[in-house]
């Protein structure tokens, strides 16, 4: 879709493997139409700048933090976004992740920047817990949601959850959201696989309680006890979060758990094609890519009915979706399809049908960048 005019987008995140994992499609598709990117993030540039060549954009550092931050760091990336725009001269801004849509889009707005559209990739942990911090937390974050929506061009939802929590909350204040299919999955990337015969089941997640770990835990050790030839996985890595599992928790569920843990990988494909279910009993999302490319891979789902996850799963069709923090009903479905080769392949084939209707990345791209260019002609 070539437009005929060079712009220069800005793309912001807090997150450098983030903006190479998840957006790295978008910025290859913006650079492909003509456009000059440029990507930031908090990472140093020795440390990204490299990886972000090969996406064919450049790459500028705002200082900051990926978790907790006080009013000081927060003035400080204001002042460093605004250095940025002034050097770039966006003529279109495209945030995501909390602290890039918050101090962003303050920025941008004290910088004249006309056009800049912001991604809700899912909701902080504040807005789903209790406590007096987390108060204090949602309520700062709907101030800023709420600025930024307002002055946006384009509000893009992952969820429809998502979208309704603002509607009810005001933090919308104008007719411009626009749902996608997430980040999108390439599915010539992540090809189908054959299924395996035996019955493998896989979860890739951060090593979060709250992407459910410990219901898949206990979801393993009921099912390998009714069902000893099935294969339980688990991949994913460490984490820098308040939630994340210690190193000291995670020996010792791994040792009362009927599992193989992989690890963190960079490429997931080869377990993905290693199983032939695919798990994710999360607590919230905005819309899980792993999914997606189980989807893509040809596999069944078991999720929870949660933001994010419902979205992926017609339940009974191309997978399951259990309540959520409930370890015996996850086991209930793994079960199920650990006994039943052909659902598990009529499953995988329907996973693969609605993720190229809905999900794939090609599809994503053109609907975002079409929503922004025309709400810059309006």
């Amino acid at each position: 879709m070539g437009t005929g005019k060079k712009r220069t987008v800005v793309i912001a995140a807090s997150d450098g493997e983030s903006l190479i994992n998840f957006r790295g499609p978008f910025i290859r598709y913006l650079v492909a139409q003509g456009n000059r990117v440029v990507c930031v993030s908090i990472e140093p540039p020795e440390e990204m700048r490299e990886p972000i060549a090969a996406l064919g954009a450049a790459y500028e550092q705002v200082a900051g933090s990926r978790v907790g931050i006080g009013v000081g760091d927060g003035l400080k990336m204001i002042r460093d976004y605004r250095r940025l725009f002034l050097r770039s001269s966006p003529d279109i801004c495209f945030f995501y992740m909390s602290k890039p849509t918050a101090f962003g889009s303050a920025a941008a707005a004290l910088s004249r920047v006309k056009h800049y559209s912001v991604l809700v990739n899912g909701m902080e942990n504040a807005f789903y817990r209790t406590g007096l911090k987390d108060l204090v937390v949602r309520c700062v974050m709907s101030a800023f949601y709420r600025f930024a929506a307002r002055r946006a061009d384009c509000v893009f939802f992952q969820n429809r959850d998502d979208l309704a929590y603002f509607q009810s909350h005001r933090l919308l204040t104008k007719d411009n959201t626009v749902l996608v299919g997430g980040s999108g999955v390439d599915m010539a990337y992540f090809a189908e696989q054959p299924l395996p015969r035996e019955p493998v089941f896989l979860m890739v997640a951060r090593l979060l309680w709250s992407k459910g770990v410990r219901e898949y835990l206990e979801a393993a050790a009921i099912l390998k006890r009714e069902c000893p030839e099935a294969k339980c996985l688990l991949v994913g890595g460490m984490d820098r979060n308040d939630e994340s599992l210690t190193e000291e928790e995670l020996d010792r569920a791994l040792q009362k758990a009927e599992l193989e843990y992989c690890g963190h990988a960079d490429d997931v494909r080869p377990y993905l094609a290693r199983c032939s279910v695919f798990v994710l009993p999360s607590y919230h999302e905005g819309l899980p890519r792993s999914v997606l490319e189980a989807m893509s891979v040809g596999r069944a789902i078991v999720t929870t009915d949660v933001p994010g996850c419902r979205e992926t799963v017609e339940d009974g069709k191309n997978g399951f979706i259990v309540p959520v923090k409930d370890g015996k009903a996850l086991a209930e479905k793994m079960l199920l399809l650990a006994k039943d080769p052909a659902l598990r392949e009529t499953m995988g084939e329907a996973s693969r049908r609605i993720c190229s209707e809905r999900f794939e990345v090609g599809k994503v791209n053109d609907k975002m960048y079409t929503a922004m260019l025309a709400a810059m002609e309006k």
